[in-house]
Formats: structure tokens, C-alpha cells, sequence
């Protein structure tokens, strides 16, 4: 029974949350997703946790939903039932994860997301310096030793086990444990972010872990948004804007536009992106997939958005489906990687908006000025920009999160606290 006491369940449940988060590894099968989800509510029951406004607030929320998808599927956009069935599956899988999870932890949730990252970037750091020592195949190697399936196509040049992920690409870049490095680095930001609210901005060990951790993902998106963060910690100590912080924010855009990894690769992705969109360009390379393991055409953050547009117009205010690649895919078979259009394209912009609202109460609270607030939607938006995340729980989460913050708050190092 002592055992037991001593055990942090909030800690394994956090743990448990992120793993499925990151959707880049074995749990993320049915057969594992649905036994952590249920123990998920039996922690939630036997904590007395689930209240009678938390089943109000996803019972609202869950039939404000199904209405949604199933006027917009069926009435709409005129989609088969199985297109309705995807989207009913989004929500047991994904938004009734991010909700019990919220639950559980209430007004900890910031404090223990922290809490367990921090660890999980100290693993990464350290498998990421026997990758770069060329350690790589290694690391595949274990993988393949725990017999521990990845997510996506089986390739000796990709493997996950659990903490860490090998991908053989991006051999000099930082992947942690999702499935690649840029989705790493929106998690650290977000991370970062909800650290420094804690703290009051001011930046402790956790904060400079966090920030090593993002460095290695050598990730434009994460570094521009590092930036932001930067400039949203400044402004949070200093209300003036000086002369000096201007010529460093010049000197900054300036950077942008010269280091190759930034400004290069930025103009160097959209050229790519435009090129590769062409009609011939599209048919060559799914002709050419067709004969290998993986026969979906990897389209960028651009070519995503562009696509995604020219294929569905102003479907996208309401969306399409969880399943709008189905769709997509009629003609080419396509990996889009743009955050924003990607939920868009599944639950429209009215969607996407909702979860930015709900994004936004939540910084607010800590940051309790509108121009503060203002850099914190523009660092999110950039995130979002570069990588498919907003459909995982550590973005999702944020549409329960402000559920803790009632009237009346003040904030501390441990989390939110009612004022008595």
C-alpha cells in the first residue's frame, strides 16, 4: 500500500499523455490508445476528479461537435458515412483524451507537462550526441532488439522506441520522441511557453534544458518562434521598448534573411514548393513512388497550403472531414505538412479559431496584457504553420485547460489557485 502512496500518478498519467501525443510510436495503436484512455477515467473516477461540470462541459461540448461534423458530412458536403465515422473517431481518440487528461490534472497540467518533459529532453540530448558521434543505425538497431514497432513505414532509416526517435534524414537534427524534428520543436515551444508562465518569465534551469533541446532540432519554425518567445519575454520585463532591443530585433530580421538554415531555406522550400505543384512534377514523382516503400509524395509547408486550397476553396471556412486526404489522394498521393490548412481541412477555419480562442484565454490569464498576448498567438501561429500538430493532445489540451481558470485567480509556482 506505501507503494502505491509513493507513486506520482499525475506524473504517469502526464507521461502517458505525452507518449500518445507524440503519435510517433506502438502506443498509438488502437490496442494500447484504448486501454491507457480508459485508464485514463478510472484514475479520473477514483481521484473524484470528474465532476458533474466537467461531464457538462464535454457533454455540451461532444453533442456541440457531433452536430457539427454530422450537419457539415452529410448535409453539406454530401460525404459518406464513413467520413462521419472519422470524425466521431477524432473525438473519442483525441479530444476525449485532451479533456480526461485536463481533468486529472486541473490546475497542474502546466506545472506537470513541464515536469515530465524535461526528463524526456535530457533522454533526447543524450541519444542526439550518439547519433551525431555516428551512433545512428545503433539506435535502429535497439529499437529493433525491443522489437518496439514505429509508427509510419518500416525503414532502416527511421526507428522509435518509446523516448527517442531515429530518423535516419535528419541525422544531425534532434527528433526527441516524435516522429521528426520540427514537431519536436513546437512541442518545446509550447513547453518553453507555459514554463516561463509559471515562472513569471523568468528563465531557470528547466528553461534553459528546454531551450538546448530546441537548438538541436536545428527546426526554422522552432527557431523563429524562439525568437517570438524572446521578444515576449522581453516585453513582459520591460515595458519600453529601447533603442538597443530595436537594433537587435533589426539585427535579428537581418539574420533571418542570411543564415542558410533560416532565411535560405525559407525562400529555398517556397521555390521548391511552387516547382513541385506543377502537373508533370506531381505525376513523375507518384510514378516514381509507386515502386517504392513509401508511395505518398512529401509535399511542404507551402505546397501543403497551396494544395490544400486549390482542392477544397471555401469548403475550408467549415472544413471537410478528419478524413479530407482521402480526397485529396484521388489524383496524387500526397503527405501534407502544413498545421493550420491540415485542420482546416478537417474541421474548417470555425474550427481552427476555436482552438486558437481557447489558446489565447489561457495565455491571458498569465500574461494579462493584449499586445503580450498578441506575441503569444503569433509564436502559436508559426508552430502551427510548420508542422501538423494542432490535432495532437498537447495542442488540443488548451480547449480545457481554461476550465481551471475561474474568475478570480492568482497565479503562482505551482499553478493556478482560487483566491479565498
Amino acid at each position: 500500500m506505501n507503494l502505491f502512496k509513493r507513486i506520482d500518478i499525475l506524473y504517469i498519467v502526464t507521461l502517458l499523455f505525452l507518449l500518445l501525443a507524440s503519435n510517433a510510436n506502438f502506443l498509438d495503436a488502437n490496442i494500447y490508445w484504448i486501454p491507457i484512455e480508459v485508464f485514463m477515467f478510472v484514475v479520473a473516477i477514483a481521484r473524484r476528479s470528474l465532476g458533474f461540470k466537467d461531464v457538462k462541459v464535454i457533454g455540451v461540448f461532444a453533442i456541440c461537435y457531433l452536430l457539427f461534423v454530422g450537419v457539415r458530412d452529410i448535409f453539406i458536403n454530401n460525404l459518406e458515412v464513413d467520413y462521419l465515422l472519422s470524425d466521431v473517431f477524432f473525438l473519442l481518440k483525441y479530444v476525449f483524451l485532451s479533456f480526461i487528461f485536463c481533468v486529472i490534472l486541473k490546475e497542474k497540467v502546466a506545472t506537470y507537462l513541464v515536469k515530465v518533459a524535461i526528463p524526456l529532453i535530457i533522454i533526447s540530448l543524450i541519444f542526439f550526441v550518439f547519433q551525431l558521434l555516428g551512433f545512428g543505425h545503433n539506435i535502429y538497431l535497439l529499437s529493433e532488439a525491443l522489437h518496439l514497432p514505429s509508427q509510419g513505414v518500416a525503414s532502416d532509416e527511421y526507428a522509435n522506441f518509446l523516448f527517442y526517435t531515429y530518423v535516419g534524414i535528419h541525422e544531425f537534427r534532434n527528433s526527441g520522441f516524435f516522429w521528426e524534428p520540427g514537431v519536436f520543436a513546437c512541442f518545446l515551444i509550447i513547453v518553453l511557453l507555459l514554463n516561463l508562465f509559471l515562472n513569471k518569465f523568468k528563465f531557470d534551469t528547466n528553461s534553459k534544458i528546454i531551450i538546448i533541446g530546441l537548438i538541436s532540432t536545428v527546426s526554422t519554425t522552432g527557431y523563429l518562434a524562439l525568437l517570438l518567445v524572446f521578444f515576449l519575454w522581453y516585453r513582459y520585463k520591460v515595458p519600453q521598448i529601447k533603442m538597443g532591443v530595436l537594433v537587435v530585433i533589426g539585427l535579428s530580421i537581418v539574420l533571418i534573411f542570411t543564415i542558410p538554415f533560416l532565411g535560405d531555406k525559407i525562400t529555398g522550400v517556397f521555390k521548391e514548393d511552387m516547382e513541385q505543384l506543377q502537373p508533370k512534377k506531381l505525376t513523375d514523382a507518384q510514378r516514381y513512388l509507386s515502386h517504392a516503400q513509401d508511395k505518398q509524395i512529401h509535399v511542404n509547408r507551402f505546397a501543403s497550403m497551396i494544395l490544400i486550397y486549390n482542392t477544397f476553396g471555401e469548403d475550408l471556412i467549415l472544413g471537410v472531414s478528419n478524413d479530407y486526404d482521402v480526397i485529396l489522394n484521388k489524383t496524387y498521393s500526397v503527405n501534407t505538412s502544413n498545421g493550420i490548412f491540415d485542420f482546416m481541412a478537417k474541421f474548417g477555419l470555425v474550427g481552427y479559431l476555436f482552438v486558437l480562442y481557447r489558446y489565447s484565454r489561457f495565455c491571458m490569464a498569465y500574461l494579462g496584457r493584449a499586445e503580450l498576448l498578441i506575441y503569444s498567438i503569433i509564436a502559436f501561429l508559426i508552430i502551427c504553420t510548420g508542422e501538423p500538430i494542432v490535432h495532437l493532445g498537447f495542442v488540443l489540451m488548451f480547449l480545457f485547460i481554461p476550465l481551471a481558470q475561474q474568475p478570480g485567480t492568482t497565479i503562482n509556482r505551482s499553478g493556478l489557485n482560487r483566491v479565498k
